[in-house]
């Protein structure tokens, strides 16, 4: 087994259903992948947060697959939460926890200003606010 990952997750979510996130990965306190992006998401912040982590454990799986895995989010619902209160909610976190049963990953909470992942996600929440330029081909 490789030395462990981190992989900070974050997403920003406003008012009108747009959506940005965040992930940041690290070996050795090294950050080797960096992502931000944006779309449209109709269900509630919490929710999104645990899909990004499901999505990062994912990755992790597909890119590092020898590496044992840390998700840190600063959702504390997605970490802690016993029982979710909406069913979108607890399909979330039940798809996360199904994701870390396989092999060494793990989903932690980190304080926001310890997330690097943040400000991606605010990236990604504006790259959708910005009007796209179409280009003639």
């Amino acid at each position: 087994m490789r030395e462990c990952l981190i992989i900070y997750v974050d997403a920003a979510l406003d008012k009108n259903g747009r959506a940005g996130c965040g992930l940041a990965v690290f070996i050795r306190g090294r950050a080797v992948y960096t992502e931000s992006f944006g779309f449209t998401h109709d269900g509630g912040s919490a929710q999104l947060e645990a899909q990004v982590c499901a999505a990062a454990l994912e990755l992790a799986a597909a890119r590092w697959p020898l590496h044992r895995v840390i998700v840190r989010t600063d959702c504390a619902p997605v970490v802690r939460s016993r029982t979710p209160s909406s069913d979108t909610f607890r399909a979330a976190v039940h798809e996360v926890r199904e994701r870390c049963k396989r092999g060494y990953r793990v989903v932690r909470y980190v304080s926001r200003k310890a997330n690097p992942a943040h400000e991606l996600a605010r990236e990604g929440l504006k790259s959708v606010l910005r009007p796209r330029i179409e280009l003639a081909a």
